[in-house]
């Protein structure tokens, strides 16, 4: 493997992989490289800090187009089903004929060299160090997302939270994953649950939301997603979020 690496890499680079790879991470370390991989949960934990999922997010945004690239692989019949044992002295030299006749014929997936391209990543190297005040207050004991919060039309019927245009939700979320994925996920999320959203306000602090929502990967798990807005501030109505 340190031949092979060798001819495409130089040491010092950055190894950037899924979970699969996390038993051979080490070989990587011990080649000279740098490793980025998911998050794992130790045992005891139960979610990331916001630092942890933040470098979570940055590497599996970053890999994106290694699995875009994986996708375009598996349209092939041959690579999209389990592949027999007899083709394992050849599978080196059909997987690089694909890959060369897929740079050959197909478009990049992305070029990344634009100047909004490099504005989106100087912001996600920002927030990726930025901590999550939230966070800290449920840390400290000061915010509890399981007690203190009253349903919003029993309290303000004629309750107003911030416009999002499509712009602003890009932005925030740097990119559009989380803007495609939204629809499906409510549309699940409401036929699961009487075609209700279920949202409360802090009762001490009227700018904080917090709505309860099924896991996407879990029907039995639930998550307090907590939002601290700001009505007043038409640039940046969102001020922090935090999912517990």
């Amino acid at each position: 493997m340190n031949d092979n690496l060798s001819v495409i890499c130089e040491p010092g680079d950055t190894q950037i992989v899924d979970r699969g790879f996390r038993d051979v991470a080490g070989v990587f370390q011990d080649l000279g490289f740098t490793v980025k991989m998911p998050g794992f949960l130790k045992q005891g934990e139960k979610q990331l800090t916001a630092e942890q999922a933040n470098d979570t997010r940055m590497t599996t945004k970053t890999r994106w187009v290694v699995e875009s690239f994986h996708s375009q692989f598996k349209k092939w019949r041959f690579f999209s089903e389990r592949i027999s044992q007899d083709y394992i002295a050849y599978i080196d030299i059909l997987v690089r004929t694909v890959a060369a006749s897929l740079n050959k014929y197909r478009s990049r997936l992305y070029e990344g060299k634009s100047p909004e391209d490099y504005a989106l990543a100087n912001k996600m190297l920002l927030l990726k160090s930025r901590s999550s005040h939230l966070e800290q207050l449920i840390i400290n004991g000061d915010l509890s997302l399981r007690e203190q919060w009253n349903n919003i039309y029993d309290i303000e019927p004629d309750f107003n939270f911030p416009y999002l245009t499509l712009d602003f939700l890009r932005e925030y979320t740097c990119g559009i994953y989380q803007i495609k994925q939204s629809s499906s996920y409510a549309k699940a999320h409401l036929f699961n649950n009487d075609d209700q959203f279920e949202f409360q306000l802090f009762s001490s602090n009227d700018s904080l939301l917090r709505c309860r929502l099924h896991s996407k990967h879990s029907r039995t798990t639930k998550y307090y997603l907590c939002i601290q807005f700001d009505n007043d501030d038409d640039d940046d109505p969102i001020k922090d979020h935090y999912c517990q």
